[in-house]
């Protein structure tokens, strides 16, 4: 039962580390679409970049949890 339990805390692991990817494009695409933005009217950059930025914080902070998930998973199965 042993065995069973770390496979499961090991693809757990895995599955919190892929969640990485989804901020990560996420971020991709808040830079895009301000350089867009800033691209179609240049008076406005300003006020883009700072939403820009606590949208792209936003999106990394989803990202940090499952990369501490993923760390606690692999914790778990070392320890």
């Amino acid at each position: 039962m042993a065995e069973l339990e770390t496979l499961g805390l090991a693809i757990g692991a895995g599955l919190a580390a892929l969640g990485v990817t989804g901020p990560a494009l996420a971020v991709g695409n808040v830079a895009g679409k301000m350089l867009e933005g800033a691209s179609r009217q240049p008076e406005h950059t300003g006020a883009l970049f700072t939403n820009a930025i606590i949208f792209a914080g936003m999106a990394e902070a989803l990202g940090l949890f499952a990369w501490v998930i993923s760390i606690l998973f692999t914790l778990k199965i070392t320890g």
